[in-house]
């Protein structure tokens, strides 16, 4: 018995729920953790997890077991990955998501990069357009919107992703310019529900979120939808600024309500709660913030160009 790799394997199975699930991320078969686990509870003497057909639950000694593995488990990689990155950088592999409208323009460079600095170690990367659970779903990281803070996880804000309402200068020669918020609502909009899945424009006025209901044509998850909506001439959207930045500069996008504050979105890294962080982790999250700082260099371009925006680029998020 490797009891190191029977602990391992038991708090895979209590983070993710499901054997198999354990499996499929470890790139083993689900009899060989079925194995880990039981040999765990023979030499323990307690049953960790109450199995049927229809269920798995973890039983009261089993979780507070999960308690101190997941210490005992930490501790040791902060551990290793001491002494290995003093000696050598940074090993093994790093799982890493994204959201791919930011992988496309500025991700998919950051992480080469990052493997320049630290040769060793691989990159294993996944781009979705949802919301990804990096403990349920095996990644060191998540980079996302949002603000969940769920069970296990843990947030850092990294960077702002201001979005605008924008719109072609033929959509707005057709359908005119609205004067003000309620005047949205005689609008086509295309709309992302993975960042606002009511179907608002949300603002803040007076220092109070304030939020416009709109019916849209096209719904999507994914800004290219949304791009390809605006760019034919046919509806008007809620962009991030870091995705469209050519367009306004050039002028094929124009801003609606450049003064509007639209509620800022903070691109966050999300990965396991844990007393001792992996180093791969921290030093990752450093490197995202030292090479955007508190301004992204697209922001400083946008308001180089668009001096209509600068009110907007300058309100804190």
């Amino acid at each position: 018995m490797n009891e190191l790799e029977c602990i391992r394997a038991f708090v895979k199975v209590a983070e993710v729920g499901s054997f198999a699930e354990v499996a499929r991320q470890s790139g083993t078969v689900k009899s060989v953790i079925s194995k880990r686990v039981n040999q765990l509870e023979e030499h323990l003497e307690l049953q960790l997890f109450q199995r049927s057909t229809r269920r798995l639950a973890i039983t009261d000694g089993g979780a507070d077991f999960y308690e101190r593995a997941v210490h005992i488990l930490s501790a040791l990689e902060q551990a290793k990955e001491a002494v290995s990155s003093v000696e050598w950088g940074l090993t093994g592999t790093f799982r890493v998501s994204c959201i791919s409208s930011f992988t496309a323009s500025y991700l998919c460079n950051d992480l080469c990069e990052f493997q320049q600095h630290h040769p060793e170690l691989k990159i294993d990367h996944e781009q979705h357009d949802r919301f990804c659970d990096p403990v349920q779903e095996g990644f060191d990281v998540c980079l996302q919107p949002g603000t969940q803070k769920m069970g296990p996880l843990e947030r850092i804000n990294l960077l702002p992703l201001r979005r605008i309402l924008v719109a072609t200068p033929e959509y707005l020669e057709k359908h005119g310019h609205p004067a003000n918020t309620t005047a949205l609502s005689n609008h086509r909009f295309a709309h992302n529900n993975h960042i606002s899945p009511d179907c608002e424009i949300p603002y803040t006025q007076n220092n109070s979120l304030q939020a416009v209901k709109v019916t849209p044509d096209i719904v999507t998850n994914t800004v290219w939808m949304l791009k390809a909506a605006l760019m034919r001439g046919g509806h008007m959207a809620l962009m991030p600024m870091f995705f469209i930045e050519k367009e306004l500069v050039s002028g094929q996008l124009i801003p609606v309500l450049p003064k509007l504050e639209i509620r800022c979105v903070q691109l966050s890294a999300y990965y396991r709660r844990s007393a001792f962080v992996p180093m791969k982790v921290r030093i990752f999250i450093n490197f995202m913030r030292q090479r955007y700082g508190a301004t992204p260099p697209w922001e400083k371009r946008i308001a180089e160009h668009c001096p209509e925006l600068s009110h907007i680029l300058s309100t804190p998020c």
